[in-house]
């Protein structure tokens, strides 16, 4: 009795979760398997292959990769069947033929017929009484016996080629012409799922079950695959779903209940298995409280309350991000605080704490408030007003309020014990937590304190989803997010994990074309090869598609360090050493489960150069070429002493001729005096240049120290007036009202003039700066300097200062640096200050084009070396240069800006320190779209960074 009663609830449960959304499904275009896009019949098999009869010849595909076989006729392949003995049997024009592996596990097609012995389209093929039968279009019957044929009458199959097939849990499947796969409960239709929900065709011509929870389609237009029965369904844009979910709530009527999906396109309520939206509301639907007077909905456009789904009253125009109903009223999370609504109409600020997006009140009647930015406040039932809860005793470490069934827990950003910190927290009706890790993912549940662990392995399903939201109604789990929303049932266990999937490596192919092991029957443990054939690519699967998530793999050679987890099925190895070899691969499906690793042995033998016979001739050559050497090296030796004593008669001579050489260069020894002289006279007129330099170093500290004062005197004269104004107000009953509003007329005129004298003042000193800045030596500290290190201080340093200006413009900053070094001769302060100053001037022109427009703002910073010399590149896509003005902005004293901003020296420092250690600047632009300099500097060679 409990056995029966515990079938009915499970497949209530079953049937339940079917009638809430849609089976994941996976089509296959024509492009993917590289075939005719009609398809007429299909056949999955318990070893996870799919036969499917294609218009070009019979397709099949193995988890890891279609391929195609050609009838010798090249025609198309109609029908399919599957003996008693699990032999394929292909039927088409003019054909019939059984699928048969080559030694080697390669797949191809026999001819069961001999080609002419009947005309037509084969319809349909059985088997009965361990003989084949097969139907043409035209209605003839034929058996088939050792290869020849007969006609029969009266021969019929068992069973009907349109029947629905059995999925298991009371359900089956039907393929129709128009309407998709129809899903049938007990022989009657329970759904459809068809193109409207992303089906690749209507006209569904042949279904096949796997017998694992997958369903295969042949249609006219691709192939498809069909997770059902399933834990999981889904809704998406399909189903009317449209944007990102951000909430989830069933409001229970008396009537019926309603489930309700907040987005950031607005509300939607579910019908069927369609949403629709309800009208009024397509903003960001944040929140949602059910009360007695309907659903209240927080929403970026103002606090609504929908009473009969069609109907939406907005309460308030304010960016509600929370709410929640109590007895008496509802509490909400506005811009500027938290109100408390009461149902009277009564509308009470209870808190002054802004941008609130959680409001909870706990079992003790505490009430607690979380921000957007993750501070917490809590008002203890016995206290008047709110303090904020301070997470490992700091103020500046964000937070998360999580709900459980005892009371509310604040967690640190830097918490991992007892609860790791969550991105998302939901608290169901059962006294459930459930939780995500920081970045969203990976939901688990708590109870009293507790993990429980029964729902790990179908949570591990959906561990790559980011979770928004999350509804537990009846033990059907609702989860919303970007990718629309997914439906578990957390009673039924997917019949994918009642058959533990295996893991085959499906071919070995050399050189990329040629197979060694072509996937089916058992494969061989170990393979030989010739010495050169040393290029292998292995694919892999499993026996089983899995769709919620994608499957995982690694692999090895030869007892290394395994490959990353990955979901491509796919190996490749060029070039392998010769000797003995093993290849092991992995697999992890979507429930976390790995497989046991799968190997294969091969050898590839050695060359004949490198045999052992080979080496002995080796040596003797060496020996041979060692006395050759000897001997070539005595004969050497003699023609050295012969040319020597030729050399000491040559020499001779050469001492006479210097002599002459000698008397020429005391002439032109003169000539060098000559422009001795001038060289002179040159580092005279430099001195006095250098002399003027200092002059002018002079002159600016006689200037500044007088601008000083009277810029001080100003700021303090501003002072005098301010405080000769409050003495004024003080004595205004006692003066003339025509002399006081003079006086005031007076001291306004004058603050004015103290505030351009310091105004005036201030530019007057930072141009002297500048001019100051200009007269610096620049030509000493000069060390062999490395690029990438500077270019990533210069990061760090533009990130670090310029962080509010980057968080207001949304700037993304790319830097592209090259692996090895870049090294070259400079002073690695002067060129950060230089790069600094262009990174300053792109994040001063992109703030000016986004006070005008809204747009992507980035910076790229680009290292290159070419021809022994280091290009840069700065790029912004900001306000950009005129062109009428890109000649003159390496001039000194020259700028766009204002004289308060800048003193118009940057670029020209930049110019002269680059060009200082022989390098260039230059500069491209385009008026209000981008602006780009390159410096170029001589390189020297580096070490690769390994």
């Amino acid at each position: 009795m409990k056995r029966l009663l515990f079938t009915l609830t499970l497949l209530a449960a079953i049937c339940m979760t079917w009638a809430q959304g849609t089976p994941f499904l996976h089509n296959f275009s024509s492009k993917e398997y590289n075939a005719h896009n009609r398809n007429f019949d299909i056949l999955a098999d318990e070893k996870g292959f799919v036969f499917v009869a294609n218009f070009e010849g019979l397709l099949y595909y193995d988890n890891a990769e279609w391929r195609i076989i050609h009838t010798p006729s090249i025609t198309r392949i109609t029908t399919l069947h599957r003996d008693n003995t699990g032999t394929i049997w292909a039927g088409g024009y003019n054909y019939v033929g059984y699928v048969s592996a080559k030694p080697n596990g390669e797949l191809t097609l026999k001819n069961a017929i001999r080609k002419g012995s009947f005309q037509g389209v084969v319809e349909q093929i059985w088997d009965n009484g361990g003989h084949i039968f097969f139907k043409l279009e035209k209605g003839e019957t034929f058996a088939l016996n050792d290869g020849t044929i007969k006609t029969v009458a009266n021969a019929h199959p068992q069973h009907n080629k349109a029947a629905p097939i059995d999925i298991g849990y009371n359900l089956s499947a039907m393929a129709t012409e128009t309407d998709g796969v129809a899903i049938l409960y007990k022989g009657r239709p329970d759904y459809t799922i068809s193109e409207a929900n992303g089906l690749c065709s209507n006209a569904v011509n042949k279904l096949s079950y796997n017998g694992k929870g997958m369903l295969w389609g042949a249609t006219n237009n691709g192939i498809f695959c069909i997770a059902v029965p399933s834990t999981y369904s889904h809704s998406t844009a399909n189903e009317g779903l449209r944007g990102e979910v951000l909430s989830l709530l069933e409001q229970d009527n008396t009537a019926d209940s309603t489930l309700y999906a907040g987005t950031t396109n607005g509300l939607f309520y579910k019908q069927g298995k369609r949403f629709l939206p309800v009208p009024g509301i397509s903003h960001d639907s944040w929140q949602m409280a059910s009360t007695p007077q309907g659903l209240l909905v927080a929403t970026s456009n103002g606090l609504y309350r929908v009473v009969n789904k069609s109907n939406a009253q907005q309460l308030n125009s304010n960016n509600t991000m929370c709410v929640l109903n109590t007895y008496d009223g509802f509490y909400t999370g506005e811009p500027d605080g938290v109100y408390f609504n009461s149902n009277g109409g009564k509308r009470i600020k209870i808190a002054d704490l802004e941008r609130v997006t959680k409001i909870y009140i706990d079992e003790k009647d505490d009430f607690w408030i979380q921000n957007l930015y993750g501070i917490i406040w809590c008002k203890k039932s016995t206290e008047s007003d709110f303090h904020q809860v301070l997470v490992d005793k700091d103020k500046t470490v964000p937070g998360m309020l999580v709900p459980t069934n005892k009371s509310v827990m604040a967690i640190s950003a830097n918490q991992t014990d007892p609860i790791p910190y969550p991105h998302f927290a939901y608290e169901d009706s059962e006294g459930r937590t459930w939780l995500t890790n920081t970045s969203g993912h990976e939901l688990y549940c708590m109870k009293n304190g507790k993990r429980l662990t029964d729902l790990n392995q179908q949570l591990a399903a959906i561990g790559d989803y980011n979770v928004r939201d999350m509804f537990v109604v009846k033990n059907v789990l609702y989860m919303g997010g970007d990718f629309g929303l997914i439906i578990f049932n957390t009673r039924f266990r997917d019949p994918i994990l009642e058959h533990k999937p295996k893991l085959h490596i499906r071919t070995v192919k050399l050189n990329g074309d040629s197979i060694i092991w072509g996937g089916y029957g058992v494969m061989p443990k170990h393979f030989s090869l010739a010495s050169d054939e040393r290029h292998l690519e292995f694919t892999f699967a499993l026996d089983n598609t899995i769709l919620i998530k994608k499957t995982l793999y690694r692999y090895r050679l030869n007892n290394h360090a395994w490959s990353a987890w990955d979901d491509e099925q796919e190996a490749k190895f060029p070039s392998i050493e010769p000797g003995r070899h093993r290849f092991e691969v992995q697999a992890k499906d979507a429930y976390g489960n790995i497989s046991e690793p799968v190997a294969i042995d091969f050898d590839i033998s050695f060359p004949f150069y490198i045999r052992w016979y080979m080496n002995v001739l080796y040596l003797f050559i060496v020996a041979l070429l060692v006395y050759l050497l000897i001997r070539y090296r005595l004969k050497r030796l003699e023609k050295e002493k012969m040319r020597l004593e030729s050399i000491v008669q040559e020499r001779t001579a050469e001492v006479v001729k210097q002599k002459d050489e000698i008397e020429e260069k005391s002439k032109s020894l003169e000539t060098a005096l000559k422009e001795l002289s001038n060289a002179q006279n040159e580092l005279i007129r430099q001195e006095k240049m250098a002399t003027v330099g200092k002059l002018t170093q002079g002159l600016i500290d006689r200037i500044l120290n007088p601008l000083n004062y009277i810029n001080n005197f100003s700021k303090l004269s501003q002072g005098l007036v301010k405080d000769i104004e409050a003495n004024m107000e003080d004595d205004k009953d006692n003066m003339d009202e025509e002399n006081y509003e003079d006086t005031m007329d007076v001291l306004d005129m004058l603050r004015g003039n103290l505030e351009k004298v310091s105004e005036h003042g201030a530019n007057t000193t930072r141009t002297l700066k500048a001019m100051e800045e200009m007269l610096k030596d620049r030509t000493g500290g000069i060390v062999e300097t490395d690029l990438c290190t500077i270019l990533r201080q210069d990061e760090q340093m533009l990130r670090n200062y310029y962080a509010d200006n980057i968080k207001k413009s949304n700037i993304a900053i790319s830097f592209e640096l090259p692996d090895k070094q870049i090294v070259i001769d400079a002073n690695p302060d002067q060129l950060s200050k230089t790069f600094m100053s262009l990174l300053g001037n792109a994040v001063y022109a992109i703030e000016k084009k986004a006070q005008r427009q809204s747009y992507q703002a980035e910076i790229l910073v680009k290292l290159e070396s070419a021809a022994n010399n280091a290009v840069l590149t700065f790029h912004d896509n900001g306000i950009g240069i005129e062109q009428t003005i890109i000649d003159k902005i390496f001039d000194p004293f020259f700028t766009t800006k204002t004289t308060g901003e800048a003193a118009g020296v940057g670029l020209y420092l930049s110019r002269e320190i680059v060009q200082n250690y022989g390098g260039d600047i230059s500069v491209v632009s385009v008026k209000d779209e981008y602006t780009e300099f390159t410096i170029t500097l001589p390189s020297k060679e580096a070490e690769t960074n390994e």
